[in-house]
């Protein structure tokens, strides 16, 4: 999941703080978060994951073979991201699911190789199935999540139908990474090298339930993220450059 170069070198998930709970999860389990709104957990089941590694969601499309690449700033050091969606598709928690390779850069040097996992369930919402960290030069693990393995469980990336006041778990691996989201706006606006977007943009905020940090995040629909924002902690901003089809 893309997060705060600068969380990350602390071994820290990004997330956001959320107040509502959505109907479409009515079923699920509650997170906790002493003294504030808790999001509410999606509860997983693998028989809900027909074609899942076909993920057509409008706000998060992924399709093997394409690089998304942002650029921006970490604390007025130049910052590449790139996020290339591989042809891979392991079996986790019981389902196949897409692989992506996000690398990122700071003033040219490679400071962090992940391997994401996503997938999609019949209803369209795309599940977070976890991660592989590897921070540079130290080769350090910390962060990295498998669902279904010692008690980590999938949550959503991205919503089949978000709704303004949306509060949801988006990984839910105790201790380790507890990040969730809030859907703050679906008319927002926003304009980045890749293009202009008026009145379409779904706008989420991010917090983590164990760190007090957060970001605001952008996207469009057909595309997918345009923009991510530190609010705190960070001082980050990287925009979609550029998306390259079949590479």
């Amino acid at each position: 999941m893309r997060r705060s170069v600068y969380l990350r070198v602390l071994g820290v998930s990004l997330g956001i703080l959320g107040l509502s709970v959505p109907a479409s999860l009515a079923a699920a389990t509650a997170a906790k978060k002493p003294g504030s709104a808790t999001p509410t957990c999606p509860s997983f089941s693998s028989s809900s994951f027909h074609h899942s590694t076909r993920i057509t969601n409008p706000y998060f499309p992924l399709t093997a073979g394409d690089l998304y690449t942002y650029n921006g700033n970490l604390k007025k050091e130049p910052e590449v991201d790139s996020m290339y969606v591989t042809h891979n598709t392991p079996t986790i928690d019981g389902i196949p699911v897409v692989e992506v390779r996000d690398r990122v850069s700071l003033s040219g040097t490679l400071t962090e190789d992940t391997l994401d996992w996503y997938a999609q369930d019949d209803q369209g919402n795309v599940w977070y199935m976890g991660e592989f960290t590897t921070e540079l030069p130290s080769g350090d693990h910390s962060g990295s999540w498998t669902a279904g393995v010692d008690g980590a469980e999938p949550g959503f990336i991205m919503e089949a139908t978000p709704q303004v006041g949306d509060n949801y778990c988006q990984e839910n691996a105790p201790g380790l990474a507890e990040d969730a989201a809030q859907v703050v706006s679906l008319t927002a606006s926003r304009t980045v090298p890749f293009g202009g977007f008026s009145g379409n943009v779904l706008q989420t905020k991010e917090y983590s339930l164990i760190e007090p940090h957060s970001e605001y995040k952008y996207y469009a629909p057909g595309v997918g993220m345009l923009e991510a924002i530190a609010l705190n902690g960070g001082s980050e901003d990287i925009q979609l450059s550029t998306i390259q089809h079949n590479q």
